[in-house]
């Protein structure tokens, strides 16, 4: 086995068994921060195509991917109106941003939980010197309280190191929930200007 690898084994093992709670917490956080991310990736609700925007409006049919479902389903029917089409890229603007705040608050979740996972290690730790010094001194007390003192920092680092990196994939997340959110207006601003110039009056 390579060294970096038995070296990670061996500060997972002093760690105690907060150790396991965070590894699971990492498990969870990491996979849920990459499928947020890949979902907000994937996709084309964004301005990246923003030029061929009112051709697609005036032929949903030539739009693909989610961009395309949505303009098909606010489009749909011959007697549209500005009330239904409000009603229903409401209704998209809903499903889509929801789903990506559903995504956003378990990350989120998870990234505070690991920091408290790490104290809870922490004060594991310190219960674990504190008994070490009560049973007495001698070479078996001073390695209970070093075995301790491990375990108290090992935890905390762990919980920080799986936190960070979360944070920064959330902060991520969020900008391109942003965006996608400020391409939706633009959308329907777009739509009802395009086929409603009546009921748009320039002022």
């Amino acid at each position: 086995m390579p060294a970096p690898l038995v070296d990670a084994w061996n500060m997972f093992v002093v760690g105690g068994d907060i150790m396991w709670m965070l590894g699971t917490v990492a498990l969870l956080l990491y996979w849920a921060a990459f499928a947020a991310w890949g979902y907000v990736a994937r996709g084309n609700l964004n301005a990246k195509h923003a030029e061929r925007w009112e051709s697609w409006i005036r032929n949903p049919e030539l739009a693909d991917g989610r961009l395309g479902e949505a303009l098909r389903y606010i489009l749909h029917g011959p007697r549209l109106s500005v009330r239904i089409v409000n009603r229903r890229f409401n209704e998209v603007k809903l499903q889509i941003l929801s789903a990506i705040d559903r995504r956003l608050l378990v990350v989120n979740t998870l990234v505070a939980a690991a920091p408290l996972c790490g104290l809870l290690g922490t004060v594991t730790g310190i219960l674990g010197m504190f008994s070490a010094l009560a049973s007495g001194g001698g070479k078996a007390g001073m390695t209970g309280v070093a075995n301790g003192m491990q375990e108290a920092l090992i935890t905390t680092q762990a919980g920080l190191t799986i936190a960070l990196p979360g944070l920064f994939i959330a902060l991520i997340v969020k900008n391109k929930r942003d965006e996608i959110a400020s391409s939706l207006v633009r959308l329907e601003s777009l739509i009802l200007t395009t086929l409603f110039p009546k009921d748009n009056p320039v002022p």
